[in-house]
């Protein structure tokens, strides 16, 4: 399915709204710092929408919108009924395991900041079938994925040294990835086009929402 046709196909399913945050980085005003995701909570939705912003709950008088930028290793791993995960462009790599055990995972969005796919994000993932990635071949092949390590086999200490003999190198192969290599890659997916939704802060019955935006 090309990218058209399958974001005309989830454009109106709502970002998921059992996600659970916490703060991404560690600094001074903890209320205006980005997020990462660290639970879907009880989501039962097949098609996970992270959401590019999302209120910052963790101020103590203001609430900002703020991006989100991260999510946590294994945060959705083991997750048999997502068929769908849809990442914004603010995230930057991808964690160890994050999607490991997705069984009936078949499609994924991943925007062109991400530098990094770390070991076993997608173990298991046998059924994913696309992959919408928003840069270009290039781009794809710069992406660090990790799915192998070098190994250095040391001997005896060299006489007179403290430094010890190499007596074999080899690259061992690191499981979990493989789901990356024979997937279809859709290039050049504007993920830009993604609806970010309209986040609502309510006193009792009053929207004021508007009261806590940030430019």
């Amino acid at each position: 399915m090309d990218f058209k046709a399958y974001w005309d196909s989830v454009k109106d399913i709502p970002v998921s709204e059992k996600l659970e945050y916490q703060i991404a980085v560690l600094w001074l005003h903890p209320g205006r710092l980005p997020l990462g995701v660290v639970s879907i909570g009880d989501e039962t939705m097949p098609v996970i929408k992270i959401p590019e912003r999302a209120v910052n709950p963790f101020g103590h008088e203001e609430k900002h919108i703020v991006p989100v930028i991260a999510f946590r290793k294994n945060v959705l791993s083991g997750k048999t009924h997502i068929t769908d995960i849809i990442l914004p462009q603010s995230v930057g790599d991808i964690p160890a395991g994050a999607f490991a055990g997705c069984t009936g995972l078949k499609r994924i969005t991943i925007p062109k900041k991400v530098t990094d796919i770390w070991a076993g994000t997608f173990a298991g993932c046998s059924q994913l079938s696309d992959i919408y990635y928003e840069g270009t071949p290039e781009e794809w092949s710069r992406i660090r994925i990790v799915h192998q390590k070098h190994e250095t086999e040391f001997g005896n200490l060299v006489g007179g040294s403290p430094v010890q003999q190499i007596t074999a190198e080899r690259l061992v192969h690191i499981p979990g990835n493989e789901p990356l290599f024979s997937a279809n890659i859709h290039f050049r997916c504007s993920l830009s086009g993604i609806r970010q939704p309209e986040f609502k802060i309510r006193t009792g019955n009053r929207d004021i929402t508007d009261a806590f935006r940030t430019m």
